[in-house]
């Protein structure tokens, strides 16, 4: 794990701004994209001491201004770090909040938008927690619907579907596929007579 050599190393925005990217890299090597990350974090550490007094600003805005932070983690550290509602759409809550029937949308922004609609702001990070903890144990990609507890009130399970449902542009993207394929099975059955 990453983070408890980093923390220990880097205990604050100015120690983590004063790193040396060499040092920094080495360090989250195994989390992919290291360089970039790297230069983000120095980045975001910079922009929290000239801008914030080295401490981490509790509102959406201000959060996603800083490099390498996006609405999802602007919404774990709201949530999770600062104890102000937010909820995080990754895959596995876009997945899931489809699936159920609860959204039909695969935009996270109008997703988080829709589901922070449906429950009181103290519910969010809650909520996006149990979607994102369905979704890794159950409501995988190829969904465990046997082993699931939200058969009932599920509109990917109630219609039978096999797969993701997906929007009505991909469907007719899928048919006109589908169409061609067989148009040159066809072709090629009739070529060879």
């Amino acid at each position: 794990m990453v983070t408890p050599a980093l923390f220990a190393k880097y205990p604050d925005a100015p120690a983590l701004a004063a790193a040396k990217t060499p040092d920094l890299e080495k360090m989250i090597l195994s989390t992919g994209f290291f360089r970039q990350k790297s230069k983000s974090l120095i980045g975001m550490a910079n922009m929290l001491v000239d801008e914030h007094g080295g401490q981490v600003p509790a509102a959406m805005e201000a959060l996603t201004k800083l490099p390498g932070v996006g609405r999802k983690t602007a919404n774990v550290v709201l949530g999770h770090a600062l104890g102000v509602p937010g909820l995080p759409v990754d895959r596995h809550v876009l997945r899931v909040a489809n699936r159920i029937g609860l959204v039909k949308n695969d935009d996270p922004v109008k997703v988080e938008a829709q589901l922070c609609e449906m429950l009181p702001p103290e519910r969010w990070t809650r909520a996006s927690d149990a979607l994102i903890l369905h979704g890794r144990r159950i409501c995988k990609p190829k969904p465990l619907c046997p082993r699931c507890n939200v058969r009932p009130d599920c509109d990917f399970y109630r219609l039978g579907f096999t797969t993701k449902p997906v929007g009505r542009a991909s469907v007719a993207k899928a048919a006109k596929k589908a169409v061609k394929k067989v148009v040159k099975k066809v072709a090629r059955k009739v070529a060879k007579k």
